[in-house]
């Protein structure tokens, strides 16, 4: 394997760790212990976390799909040639990622402006009723998406 495949590798595998990682921590660990605030500042505190979190997704997805599909050109010539256990990862890939924009361009616009409208209740429900569902499907999907990367390889296809 040449350097350049092992940086793309690194990228590719630390991008999607602190995605899917910052989707459990924000998940499993700061919405928890957020709910001891009054319903106003842990909308408050949710959109500050969001727009720093979610430029920091785009960048992880950049770095997912430029390093994924270099190595799959370089290192196998093209989809065609790639081990099904890569075309699945591709495939919930994107799903993730459409599952971020619809997130990002839906909900959570939504969500800000109902805060800069100052209409914090139904800032909070629209983070409750819609966003966090979201988030949770991405959380479950960069789960399968690390099962599949750590077992795909001794697939018996």
């Amino acid at each position: 394997m040449s350097v350049e495949s092992q940086i793309a590798i690194s990228l590719h595998a630390v991008a999607a760790m602190l995605w899917v990682g910052g989707i459990f921590f924000a998940y499993r660990v700061l919405r928890p212990s957020a709910m001891m605030l009054e319903p106003t500042d842990r909308v408050q505190l949710w959109q500050k976390v969001f727009r720093r979190f979610f430029v920091w997704v785009w960048l992880f997805i950049g770095l997912i799909v430029i390093s994924g599909y270099w190595l799959i050109m370089k290192d196998f010539g093209g989809l065609e040639q790639t081990p099904l256990y890569l075309k699945v990862m591709s495939g919930i890939g994107w799903l993730m990622v459409i599952v971020f924009a619809w997130l990002f361009f839906g909900p959570y616009a939504k969500f800000n402006i109902r805060i800069e409208q100052y209409e914090l209740a139904e800032a909070g429900q629209i983070m409750n009723g819609q966003m966090r569902p979201l988030i949770a499907l991405n959380l479950m999907l960069g789960t399968i998406e690390f099962i599949i990367g750590a077992t795909g390889a001794y697939w018996p296809i």
